[in-house]
């Protein structure tokens, strides 16, 4: 028996059910609290490297609509946990949220489309948020979306005061599609044992049956031969 695990375009989609939809679904609000408890604190930077890899599952193993959905329901999450449960600059306003909903659900599109065609990119996933990030500059956050979550701490102020906070957006989702590049790779195999048949009873009708007929073959082999003609 052989198992095996391996996230695949295309194919995990399709034998997806009603309970590992449910899965991606708490895994994407969990991922969405995350990112807005480290947008709240700078203690919690290291949280940043890793709350979107839900997001980018969703990109890598779903087709585009579903990914759509995936996306809106990230943003609409982030922005739910940001203005109720988490001190951030996010404004309760209809705005925001049609913003945070809409902007990550077209990227999660695209990045889906994109897989499709070129396969699980972790440069291109990071080259792409940039663009969300530009496209979430009117909600006011003073880092972006990502680089928010890194504080005012040393890679905020290396890589920020030399390119400015959008590198350090891309490096943060670079580094968050990289962890599920490689975790979708991870194959898991489990060989039962097998079950074989005792030497014994092949040998003991090799020794008594056939023996007498492969001496024989033995003999008439080593017979001398007429020259070839």
């Amino acid at each position: 028996m052989r198992f095996t695990l391996a996230a695949r375009p295309g194919t995990i989609a399709a034998r997806w059910g009603i309970g590992k939809a449910s899965i991606l679904a708490l895994a994407l609000a969990g991922s969405a609290y995350l990112m807005a408890l480290a947008m709240e604190s700078p203690q919690r930077v290291w949280l940043g490297w890793v709350t979107l890899l839900p997001l980018f599952f969703a990109i890598r193993v779903l087709s585009p609509a579903p990914a759509f959905v995936s996306g809106a329901f990230w943003g609409a999450c982030l922005f739910v946990f940001s203005v109720a449960f988490a001190n951030t600059a996010i404004s309760p306003t209809p705005g925001s949220f049609i913003l945070l909903a809409l902007i990550p659900a077209i990227y999660a599109y695209l990045g889906a489309a994109l897989t499709r065609r070129v396969g699980f990119s972790p440069y291109l996933m990071a080259l792409g948020w940039i663009g969300v990030e530009f496209a979430l500059r009117p909600l006011g956050l003073h880092c972006g979306l990502l680089a928010g979550t890194q504080g005012d701490g040393f890679v905020i102020r290396a890589v920020g005061s030399f390119a400015g906070y959008v590198l350090v957006a891309f490096l943060v989702a670079w580094v968050n599609a990289t962890l599920v590049s490689v975790l979708s790779e991870v194959r898991l195999s489990f060989s039962a044992p097998r079950l074989v048949r005792k030497a014994s009873a092949a040998e003991r009708r090799f020794l008594f049956t056939e023996l007498p007929s492969y001496l024989l073959h033995l003999i008439r082999a080593a017979q001398p031969r007429a020259p070839p003609v």
